[in-house]
């Protein structure tokens, strides 16, 4: 039986760490793996936001986490005491995070590493085991690349999400001296039975993600601003939590959309789902995104999504017009624009709910995972 290890920053919420923790139980259910994951920060008293197989051992190199927020607290409050108290302890997470993970991967009794960021992946050495990454971001930047080209150079594997992920990670790697090898294995959802589906009459528009400026949720508020002022009747929840919360608030506030927008923070995943179930169109406002898992679990529910055309992720998921929407620059009125027509057309919204529910079916974790089975050398050559 192989021994693999995940490298993971926390067991908290998020889409990156979802994720991983359901690949690691597909691949627990194989019963070909002794597993381990190996999280640098303890944010839940030794517990994670999201259920683990029982067979899989979970080792903390801190019991404390990321303090960010309340660094920039102390500092915009000119609280000395704090300000040291908190500066104390980001050091401690940048030394647990680089020199103690380092010095615990050259020890790793194990066969397989698999890393979950960029930063871990430079921190690999070793030449005796299978070395995997894999790359959650996809950001098309000079100072990005150069560090993609840094990064892999102990890597023999790297996962990303898109086809044209895939693409870009080659071209940049051309001209580092990395010899791993590019592969497309997009992110596995589960299959969820769904109680009545999606409803085209709740005219509930819901969008779902952390409150931070990549998700943009500030843009979703405007764009839902606009179909407020043509129907309002129509209602907006989002799902979520993060640094923005309160800018949010203040935003709903300032433009009297309190009673029609709702933050309901962060929730568990049936419950989340459940809100899927009673809304009826899906917006993603996103800056950038690796793949958007939660835009297939949205469709998973039913629900016609729109999204802004970004780099990667949403357009490797919507065929536009089929499934969803399109939306290119960034274009708030267009958005707001085609969610009014959806909301409109009954037989359009049917149209599109039956579309998406099928499209996103060969993402379930059954098919998913036996591409990861075969970069794990268990079931042959992997074609991408």
């Amino acid at each position: 039986m192989k021994k693999i290890t995940f490298l993971m920053l926390h067991l908290n919420y998020g889409g990156l760490e979802k994720q991983t923790i359901t690949l690691v139980n597909e691949l627990a259910k194989t019963k070909e793996f002794e597993i381990k994951i190996l999280s640098v920060y303890d944010m839940l008293n030794g517990k994670s936001f999201y259920p683990i197989d029982d067979s899989v051992s979970v080792e903390f190199l801190a019991s404390f986490g990321p303090n960010h927020q309340k660094f920039y607290d102390s500092l915009r409050k000119f609280n000395l005491f704090s300000f040291i108290k908190e500066s104390f302890i980001m050091i401690k997470c940048g030394i647990c995070k680089t020199f103690k993970l380092k010095r615990y991967i050259k020890r790793l009794n194990t066969d397989i590493i698999v890393s979950s960021r960029i930063e871990f992946s430079k921190l690999i050495k070793r030449d005796d085991t299978l070395n995997i990454s894999q790359e959650h971001s996809y950001i098309d930047t000079e100072k990005y690349i150069k560090k993609v080209r840094r990064s892999f150079k102990h890597i023999d594997k790297i996962i990303v999400m898109t086809n044209k992920a895939k693409e870009e990670y080659e071209k940049w790697l051309k001209l580092s001296n990395s010899k791993a090898q590019v592969y497309n294995i997009p992110n596995m959802i589960e299959k969820y039975e769904l109680k009545q589906g999606a409803s085209f009459e709740n005219k509930t528009i819901i969008g779902v993600g952390r409150l931070e400026k990549i998700k943009d949720f500030p843009m979703l508020i405007d764009v839902f601003n606009i179909i407020h002022s043509k129907d309002e009747s129509i209602k907006l929840k989002i799902i979520g939590e993060g640094s923005q919360r309160e800018e949010l608030e203040e935003k709903i506030t300032t433009l009297k959309l309190q009673d029609c927008v709702t933050l309901t923070g962060r929730l568990e995943f049936e419950e989340l789902m459940k809100e899927m179930e009673n809304s009826s169109l899906f917006l993603l406002t996103s800056v950038c995104e690796s793949f958007s898992l939660v835009l297939c679990e949205a469709m998973e529910c039913g629900l016609p999504c729109i999204s802004f055309n970004i780099d990667v992720g949403p357009k490797e998921i919507i065929e536009n017009g089929k499934n969803g929407i399109l939306v290119n620059n960034r274009n708030a009125k267009y958005m707001a624009q085609s969610a009014l027509s959806i909301l409109e057309d009954e037989k359009k919204w049917h149209e599109l709910s039956r579309n998406s529910i099928e499209s996103v079916k060969k993402y379930y974790s059954e098919y998913v995972v036996k591409s990861w089975l075969e970069i794990l050398n268990l079931g042959g050559k992997y074609e991408n």
